[in-house]
């Protein structure tokens, strides 16, 4: 299934209130920015352990695999479209930004 990332953007907004919701019932508190930061910062050493495994810079007790790594990639993307629809901002126009910029910056 092919989806941009405003549609991806939106789909991981809409999944995360219901969530929320849920959580919030339940413990009486629901995940903010702050939260959403730490998770971001939670993945991000999760996917950064498995490239250490992945590279043989880590022994683990637990192979790691690129499907691990999808994973946490995908996780961590999660996170980085949950904090940017909350403070409203477009990625897939951000996206494209930066990548004119790149080209211009070291293509030229």
């Amino acid at each position: 299934m092919a989806t941009t990332i405003s549609e991806a953007q939106k789909l991981s907004s809409k999944i995360h209130e219901e969530i929320n919701r849920r959580i919030a019932v339940a413990q009486g508190k629901g995940w903010n920015p702050f939260v959403i930061v730490t998770d971001i910062l939670e993945e991000a050493g999760e996917v950064a352990s498995i490239v250490k495994g992945l590279e043989g810079y880590k022994p683990s007790e637990k192979v790691k695999t690129k499907e691990m790594l999808a994973n946490e990639l995908s996780d961590l993307l999660h996170g980085i479209f949950l904090l940017a629809e909350h403070y409203e901002i477009n990625l897939e126009e951000t996206f494209i930004q930066t990548i004119q910029d790149y080209k211009r910056r070291f293509l030229n």
